[in-house]
């Protein structure tokens, strides 16, 4: 697994099991600062646990295209699932909604600069990266 893909997954699985660096920012926030999904907190570990899970999946897939080891899995199916997430990353960078993306409308909170600095970039790579491999 390349570096910073395994450091997006570790510091996903510390999130998931009680880490708190970078909690302030792993939620969208309201222009006052409020997460924007207060009332499902609860579900914030878990989640985050299933990112990164979801991230290693992919990353398996991807490998296995690139014929590093064998899936019980057709390639013309594994070739989908890396189009499709892909595609959703790439949307979820570029789509503007009010809180995430790009083009998104409330861009002065905290989580709003590290959506646009980081977040952004990252989903956009990785979506390009994930159709380029499966499109070979």
């Amino acid at each position: 697994m390349h570096r910073k893909s395994l450091a997006v997954v570790t510091q996903l699985f510390f999130a998931a099991l009680g880490g708190r660096l970078g909690y302030s920012v792993s939620l969208p926030q309201r222009a006052d600062g409020t997460p924007v999904m207060a009332g499902r907190i609860g579900w914030w570990r878990p989640a985050a646990a299933g990112v990164a899970v979801a991230l290693v999946l992919l990353g398996a897939l991807a490998a296995a295209i690139d014929n590093r080891f064998a899936l019980p899995l057709p390639a013309n199916a594994a070739r989908a699932v890396l189009i499709v997430a892909g595609a959703a990353f790439i949307v979820r960078a570029v789509a503007p909604t009010r809180w995430t993306g790009f083009f998104k409308k409330i861009r002065s909170t905290r989580w709003a600069r590290f959506d646009s600095w980081l977040y952004c970039p990252l989903f956009l790579l990785l979506g390009a990266a994930l159709v380029a491999v499966a499109l070979g």
